[in-house]
């Protein structure tokens, strides 16, 4: 952010001092303490638009192709225009379009679970309930996937105490099968890319509703009980062999898409681009690039990784004893509010891999 130009400020997002986990019956099951400001990427954008003039930024373009030449590369747009540069930049997200050009083997793979999701106004949630997860990312074991949940700035950025919103995911196993039948709707419409909420159907949140009694503390069941439009993400990840394909750079998730659990989007691209920058204005630049596609390969990989260790206790389960080991350790609840979006996540990448 300061390379960008912009102050660290307070209304950046939401202060959390750490974890909270509650067992089935609302007892705490355990606390860690982990500073961390809680943001959105809605919120970053605005900070970072900001620091990008109008005249430099063209909205309504949709990008069909790519011609690459020796000294320069042209991006074609559907509405018949035209941009000619020094170096195409994908940044657009784990669905990249530009990666679809110029890496179009590489596919996002689906990873055996999904997530209910639900982003609600704080003042619907119970006051003892709130008092509770307030400044706090909150817990919960269930089988098949944990639920998590913590508070986001609200409409129009607002901070201020029963402005805000209040974000939770409830990570599920299901098959291809079972998800096909959760993203089609009651025409039998299926929304290959993700269902609007307002198609999902009820007989599914039921369910889910349902599990959440069975398996959820008091506490989170009311917060569920209160998002009245419930939504449901696929979960999925991916890696990409190269960066650099000719004069087409690729970053962010549009190069490396890890699972949520890690909660590094935002900084792998922000380290991608910050790095990549320096390494364009290096006096030999071509060496810098290569040098910085080893680096962030090496880097993403291990992301990548990560998200599938912390992820290994959810989805199917393959019969193998190493695996096992691996999601017994991760579904530990110590370890699961300790490594789930760390504030430090160097201490569990392993970069020599």
């Amino acid at each position: 952010m300061r390379e960008a130009g912009i102050e660290l400020r307070e209304e950046m997002g939401v202060r959390s001092i750490g974890r909270i986990m509650f067992d089935a019956r609302g007892k705490v099951l355990g606390t860690c303490e982990m500073p961390q400001i809680m943001t959105s990427w809605g919120l970053i954008y605005r900070f970072l638009r900001a620091q990008v003039a109008d005249a430099d930024y063209h909205n309504g373009y949709s990008l069909v192709g790519i011609e690459s030449q020796a000294e320069a590369v042209t991006a074609v747009f559907d509405n018949g225009q035209r941009a000619t540069g020094d170096w195409i930049i994908g940044a657009d997200g784990a669905r990249s379009t530009v990666r679809s050009i110029v890496a179009p083997e590489i596919e996002l793979e689906y990873v055996g679970y999904f997530g209910w999701r639900g982003l609600i106004d704080e003042k619907l949630i119970p006051k003892d309930v709130h008092e509770a997860v307030a400044y706090r990312m909150a817990m919960g074991m269930a089988p098949g996937g944990h639920w998590l949940g913590y508070l986001v700035a609200g409409s129009g950025d607002a901070l201020e105490e029963g402005k805000r919103w209040f974000n939770w995911g409830w990570y599920r196993t299901a098959d291809e099968a079972m998800l096909r039948n959760l993203l089609t709707d009651s025409a039998g419409n299926y929304h290959e890319n993700g269902i609007p909420h307002d198609c999902i159907r009820r007989e599914h949140v039921d369910t889910m509703r349902d599990e959440a009694r069975r398996y959820l503390a008091p506490q989170i069941q009311a917060i569920v009980n209160v998002t009245e439009c419930p939504f449901l993400q696929a979960m999925a990840d991916f890696g990409s062999a190269r960066l650099i394909h000719d004069r087409t750079i690729l970053i962010g998730d549009a190069a490396f898409t890890a699972r949520p659990h890690v909660g590094m989007g935002v900084s792998k691209a922000a380290g991608d681009a910050s790095n990549l920058a320096r390494a364009m204005s290096a006096d030999d630049h071509l060496n810098a690039l290569e040098q910085w596609e080893r680096e962030r390969l090496r880097y993403g990989k291990a992301v990548l990784q990560w998200g599938r260790d912390l992820g290994s206790y959810i989805g199917p389960q393959p019969d193998d004893a190493a695996h096992h080991a691996k999601a017994e350790y991760h579904m530990r609840p110590e370890v699961l509010m300790a490594a789930t979006a760390a504030s430090d996540p160097s201490r569990y990448l392993n970069l020599e891999a």
